[in-house]
């Protein structure tokens, strides 16, 4: 079969004919796969950011492809929650199993996880395996492709939850790309009353979300955008930052009331400032969004079988796995919001 995997330390990706799977092992489903999204961090892993070089470069190589939906192939022994033809999504952060958080029984702190499509092979190809304990039922009303939206969604879903999300609570996003418009997205369908999008308008990001409802942006590039920006000092109960930009921080502490929460899910590579004295008095909290815990997916599952047609437009490409390297190309220049992959 077909698969695109890393298989050398540096930059560049690989497409490769490889060999199937084998029959799922005990507690293992195989899962036949429908559509798989490019992520920001296979972008880094094409790229091959440091942070990837530590835990990846002695794993290799490996078919990558985590945002995925599915149908089961095969089960393996003892698994009994899904049978063949079911439709499914995954949670890919795999847990060991062996070290001394998850024996300690904290698998979301794991130390050395089998995240699949980094360590474990993944859905960039036509099947994997996976545990079945990582995997949810994804609803009949929801088109096969959506699921694989559940993933990124649980991040942004994650974020929110971490900033203290409840109905009627407003909700300004630092960052229009998928994270960030998953965040939008799910703060809407939780009860925020308002939500405003702060970014760069690249390609069709925006756009995206204009066509899901949204109306207040404010673009970075705009002249007199700081202006803006400034405007909103004060009106927001929670902020949330998947830019990944160092300085959007202390933009963001500058737009929450007091007690506001500002939730981080973005990773820049530099070290941000921030105004400590406004912090102090107007009581804010910083809170670091990572390792979504299984509960969210549930969330985010139910999100989509309610109104899938509101979540459509977070996709805006489909190509073939055999059309990987344009495909990449597409989402690296920001042309494109979501791509997914589908197995030739």
């Amino acid at each position: 079969m077909l698969a695109l995997r890393k298989t050398e330390a540096g930059e560049g990706l690989t497409l490769v004919e490889v060999p199937e799977p084998g029959a799922p092992g005990a507690g293992d489903i195989q899962i036949e796969v429908a559509a798989t999204g490019i992520c920001g961090s296979d972008l880094s892993i094409e790229k091959w950011s440091p942070m990837y070089d530590a835990f990846m470069a002695s794993r290799l190589p490996v078919t990558l492809g985590h945002e995925v939906a599915g149908r089961v192939a095969a089960v393996g022994a003892g698994v009994n929650a899904f049978g063949v033809g079911d439709r499914v999504v995954i949670n890919p952060a795999v847990a060991c199993g062996q070290c001394a958080m998850c024996l300690a029984g904290d698998p979301i702190a794991c130390t050395d996880r089998q995240a699949v499509g980094m360590v474990r092979d993944g859905a960039f190809a036509r099947l994997f395996n996976v545990p079945a304990a990582y995997a949810f039922r994804l609803a009949d009303n929801v088109p096969i492709e959506l699921g694989a939206l559940v993933e990124p969604l649980s991040v942004s879903t994650h974020a929110l939850i971490t900033g203290g999300m409840a109905p009627g609570k407003s909700v300004i996003v630092f960052g229009p790309g998928p994270i960030g418009q998953g965040v939008a997205a799910m703060a809407r369908y939780m009860g925020a009353p308002s939500v405003t999008i702060v970014g760069m308008n690249d390609g069709p990001r925006f756009d995206v979300l204009r066509r899901m409802g949204f109306t207040s942006f404010i673009d970075m590039a705009e002249s007199g955008a700081a202006a803006s920006l400034g405007k909103l000092a004060q009106q927001f109960d929670i902020a949330v930052e998947a830019a990944g930009v160092p300085s959007v921080i202390d933009q963001a502490l500058g737009t929450l009331k007091q007690e506001g929460v500002l939730a981080v899910s973005g990773m820049g590579e530099k070290p941000a400032q921030i105004d400590v004295v406004r912090l102090v008095r107007n009581r804010l909290q910083i809170r670091g969004a990572s390792r979504i815990p299984p509960s969210v997916f549930p969330l985010v599952l139910a999100a989509l079988a309610a109104d899938p047609d509101f979540f459509a437009p977070l996709v805006t490409h489909r190509m073939k796995l055999s059309q990987a390297d344009a495909a990449f190309r597409l989402a690296r220049a920001g042309e494109a919001s979501k791509v997914v992959l589908i197995p030739d």
